[in-house]
């Protein structure tokens, strides 16, 4: 009589993992599968395809003034 209840328990524990995978697979249905490298590639024709700027960059930073003056 155990061995019956032990292979009832195995099945019915099979039986709810094969609706788990099942339902975990439907979420994914109906969605469009994205490339792993999509937004990369979609950021680099950004890039090249924004106009070029006036070319004046940040000012370079001054020199700190050193004690002594030049030599």
């Amino acid at each position: 009589m155990q061995t019956l209840w032990t292979v009832v328990v195995l099945l019915a524990l099979v039986g709810l993992g094969a609706l788990f995978i099942a339902r975990v697979n439907a979420q994914g249905t109906g969605r469009m599968p994205t490339h792993r490298y999509e937004d990369w590639k979609q950021s680099i024709r950004d890039r090249k395809h924004k106009p070029p700027d006036d070319g004046s960059g940040p000012e370079p930073p001054a020199p700190p003034d050193r004690a002594g003056g030049d030599p």
